[in-house]
């Protein structure tokens, strides 16, 4: 007589639980977030739900808790094709300026779509089949590599992935060189964001290549192969978490300077830093040093002669602003003067740009419109009517 199977948990299996409920958690955080782009916000959500409930999946794999929840078993097998459109799409809506959803979008669907078509008849089986099919067939040692329609359908999800990957570093390198400027600080923030997202999504194409022809080489299946792929999961949905917390202006829009708590050491004292401030601005007015394209924290903090840790805590808690956004407030006032100034007319925006500070028309475009709400053509037609 057959001993029946005795669901067991393990360290490894809890961790990958717990990645998997906090992963949910910011998730739905993500999704209750009103501030931001919220677009961008729903397709890290999804990804972050589709990464969850597979992890979920794969601990009821090892653990064989698949046996109390049977109509659970496959259900996220498809979302494999899912992984890489979520993440194309993530980053084209976090980095356009505007962006809107078109019907043939749609289309990233269709290979996730084909997919669950091939587990519906699995779906509509009774939890009795399941059952059975667990225990006879899926929760049993197997020594040789069976290549079948299932297998086959897992298996392209490598060259649709890679494919993914590829568009995104693409759009990534197009997005770099739209804003190569440094005034764009949260957009390069962005940037850095999403190159660590995609380098996560390499690692685990990596790893799940490996399963692949590991089990097509003929290797005997063990669960330390899985633990080898859902631990990639692991760190990505880890890595999500983190940088929701570390970098929170990337997903809900707050500015900088309500993160102090890297300031929590400092000694700087109150009457230093108001007096550091009163400096600053003496020197900004004064030597007007905005005007230098390409200025940095670390230039500013020299020409002050204080050190650049100090001059972010000033500009952060007395003057609730981030570096970039300081500095173009100097260089949009100065634009917004010549704009308006007849004696001036002469001059094209572009060069204008060039004069206050920028060194490209698009992050003066951007960092215009942000300070005043118009772009720098429109708020010069309209002071002409006046």
């Amino acid at each position: 007589m057959d001993t029946p199977l005795q669901p067991s948990f393990n360290v490894g299996a809890f961790l990958v639980l717990v990645a998997a409920s906090q992963g949910l958690l910011v998730g739905l955080i993500l999704l209750l977030i009103q501030r931001g782009n919220r677009t961008a916000n729903r397709f890290l959500a999804a990804l972050i739900f589709v990464f969850s409930f597979r992890a979920i999946e794969n601990v009821g794999f090892w653990t064989q808790y698949l046996l109390y929840f049977p109509h659970f078993f496959g259900t996220t097998a498809p979302f494999l094709y899912l992984y890489g459109p979520l993440l194309y799409l993530y980053a084209a809506s976090l980095t356009a300026k505007s962006w809107t959803f078109k019907p043939w979008y749609l289309l990233h669907l269709l290979p996730y779509l084909i997919h669950t078509g091939f587990y519906a008849k699995l779906y509509a089986q009774s939890s009795e089949f399941k059952k059975y099919v667990l225990t006879n067939f899926v929760f049993v040692d197997t020594t040789g590599f069976t290549f079948d329609i299932y297998f086959f359908l897992g298996a392209l999800q490598l060259p649709q992935m890679l494919l993914y990957i590829f568009l995104t570093i693409k759009l990534l390198n197009n997005q770099e060189h739209r804003i190569n400027d440094s005034v764009l600080s949260l957009e390069s923030a962005k940037l850095d964001w999403l190159r660590k997202l995609t380098l996560g999504f390499g690692g685990f194409w990596g790893f799940w290549f490996i399963y692949n022809i590991a089990m097509i080489l003929g290797v005997k299946y063990h669960k330390e192969l899985d633990y080898m792929v859902t631990g990639s999961l692991f760190l990505i949905i880890f890595g999500i978490c983190y940088m929701t917390f570390k970098q929170p202006e990337i997903f809900s829009g707050l500015p900088v300077f309500q993160r102090n708590s890297k300031y929590e050491k400092s000694n700087l004292t109150p009457v230093r830093a108001e007096a550091y401030k009163q400096q600053l601005i003496h020197v900004m007015q004064n030597e007007q040093p905005f005007l230098q394209q390409g200025l940095k924290l670390e230039d500013l903090a020299n020409r002050l002669s204080i050190s650049p840790h100090h001059l972010s805590q000033v500009l952060n808690e007395r003057l609730h602003l981030n570096f970039y956004d300081f500095i173009n407030r100097y260089r949009i006032e100065m634009a917004k003067e010549r704009l308006t100034n007849p004696e001036q007319n002469h001059f094209t925006i572009l060069s204008i740009a060039f004069d206050v500070g920028f060194s490209n028309k698009a992050s003066f475009n951007t960092a215009f419109k942000k300070h005043t709400g118009q772009t720098p053509s429109e708020f010069k037609k309209a002071s002409q009517k006046k």
